[in-house]
């Protein structure tokens, strides 16, 4: 990691589900800040999430980020994201992600979503 680019709290907006061609369930759970991030102003995304039907207690997964951000000036930022959750307390995931956005190039993510609240929390850094 390197330079801590902008800390975040997202809104849970709804979710959707399907089954892959693995049999595995695809939970796609969409986000939205309330008011501008730092760099990405007015943040709305998705997280999709894959879990197995034999493992539905499992302790950690995959997952992956798609969003786009609107800033004031008219002009937006879009970034995809991939990789892991793991339960860090009742109801409480811990999100570690690495990807790349249009505005900062390489970044990662750690964060955790508060399941009983619904919302998402963390911290985007850039990274080399």
């Amino acid at each position: 990691m390197s330079e801590k680019i902008a800390d975040f709290s997202l809104k849970h907006k709804g979710n959707s589900y399907s089954r892959n061609a693995q049999g595995q369930l695809v939970s796609v759970t969409n986000w939205e800040t309330e008011g501008d991030m730092d760099v990405y102003g007015t943040v709305w995304g998705s997280i999709t999430f894959l879990q197995d039907i034999g493992d539905a207690n499992a302790d950690g997964g995959t997952c992956s980020w798609a969003g786009e951000g609107f800033l004031p000036d008219g002009s937006k930022v879009i970034g995809f994201q991939e990789g892991t959750w793991e339960k860090s307390g009742n109801h409480k995931w811990k999100l570690v992600m690495e990807g790349e956005d249009s505005s900062v190039g390489k970044v990662r993510t750690e964060s955790e979503i508060e399941l009983s609240t619904l919302i998402w929390e963390g911290t985007v850094y850039s990274r080399d």
